[in-house]
């Protein structure tokens, strides 16, 4: 192969592009039309691994939100939050799902009640699989996407098999099951077994006095658990736990803090590997942690409380400030404001406005890194040869 710089040795100029920032696409976008030796070097999966070994956590290129209609739909929407990102436009098909998840490059998208089926869609090659209902739940918990190879670093696995974990719930019965789909088998699991959502009776779930409402809200992956914020009737918010290795669901009592969520309450996938939970009180954040104590047993921890006043734009007093979601492994959560939508870096406690204001109830964060047109073709007919 011709060499990449008349000037430089390969080995360097591999270097140089390894420091490229994900964050911002086009520079891979530019130089991948430079030369067939950079368009090669560029779609090379040894390039991509090492590139994603280099920078190990992918950027945000946007975040995904589900926007009301009429007769109460809600159809998935794209906002960028790089300056370079390029277009990520719903296939035509897909304009009237909503979108219920998105992690690893995949987003998963809802048909709703009337179809009972979901759309498996990676945006960075455009490809889709349909998958329908496990059952026909009377309400829905939430459902997530992953990937299904163990060890993976995820760098190039977006064509690769996956998971599908669905939670719904009996109304009737006041109870929930989850189910696990694998791509490889094109088959759903057994249940697992029924849990109660309520302590006492039916009626404290609120599903017949109608004091119940439910959120999709992004899920969070802690380990080989994921864990589903559940919100709806008197008892408040509580946090359903999916076991994917045992292929067992639990209830999790959030702090008796968190319980009120008129300014939502976020799950968060903390940094040091444990579960985390924030709530508003007023302009007051309050971050809790979910640790094992000496005799082993977990319990919520308080340690932090910040003031929101100090470093994001407020405007009308009189509209909440709503927390709409976090990025997992970071302390970064998104809210939203009378003037726009906002990513808190807790450890920097510095913020940035990614968008105006939009009526965003829950935010999924779209983390990838980028390959440039026609370089992820390339890369998965070299893998086809290889």
């Amino acid at each position: 192969m011709a060499a990449l710089s008349p000037d430089l040795p390969d080995e360097l100029v591999h270097e140089i592009l390894f420091r490229l920032p994900p964050d911002e696409p086009a520079c891979l976008v530019c130089l991948s039309v430079v030369s067939k030796p950079w368009r090669c070097l560029l779609s090379d999966p040894a390039f991509h691994h090492h590139y994603r070994k280099f920078h190990q956590t992918p950027p945000m290129l946007g975040f995904l939100y589900n926007s009301s209609h009429v007769d109460e739909l809600f159809l998935a929407q794209f906002v960028p939050t790089t300056g370079s990102c390029p277009p990520c436009t719903l296939d035509p098909q897909l304009s009237d799902l909503a979108v219920c998840f998105c992690r690893e490059g995949r987003v998963l998208l809802d048909y709703g009640d009337m179809h009972m089926k979901f759309v498996v869609w990676n945006p960075m090659t455009g490809r889709q699989r349909e998958i329908r209902y496990p059952n026909d739940p009377s309400f829905y918990i939430g459902t997530a996407v992953l990937c299904a190879v163990d060890g993976c670093d995820h760098a190039t696995c977006h064509e690769g098999p996956f998971h599908v974990v669905f939670v719904g719930g009996d109304a009737l019965e006041g109870i929930a099951t989850a189910y696990l789909y694998s791509s490889e088998t094109g088959e759903w699991s057994t249940p697992t077994y029924e849990i109660d959502l309520v302590d006492d009776s039916f009626g404290e779930l609120g599903l017949i006095d109608g004091s119940c409402y439910l959120e999709v809200m992004h899920s969070v992956l802690v380990g080989e658990t994921l864990h589903f914020l559940f919100k709806g009737g008197r008892q408040g918010a509580r946090v359903l736990k999916y076991d994917m290795g045992r292929h067992c669901l639990s209830v999790i009592n959030p702090p008796a803090a968190a319980t009120v969520h008129g300014q939502g309450n976020i799950l968060m996938a903390l940094e040091d590997g444990s579960l985390g939970i924030a709530h508003l009180d007023k302009l007051m954040l309050h971050l809790w942690s979910r640790e094992a104590g000496p005799d082993r047993v977990a319990a919520w921890t308080q340690h932090r409380a910040i003031d929101l006043r100090s470093f994001i734009h407020i405007g009308d007093p009189t509209i909440k400030v709503v927390l709409i979601g976090s990025m997992e492994g970071a302390y970064i959560i998104f809210t939203t404001t009378s003037v726009g939508i906002y990513a808190i870096d807790l450890k920097s406690l510095q913020s940035r406005k990614l968008c105006e204001r939009q009526n965003v109830q829950s935010l999924f964060p779209f983390m990838s890194f980028y390959y440039p047109p026609g370089i992820v073709t390339l890369i998965l007919d070299l893998q086809r040869l290889s």
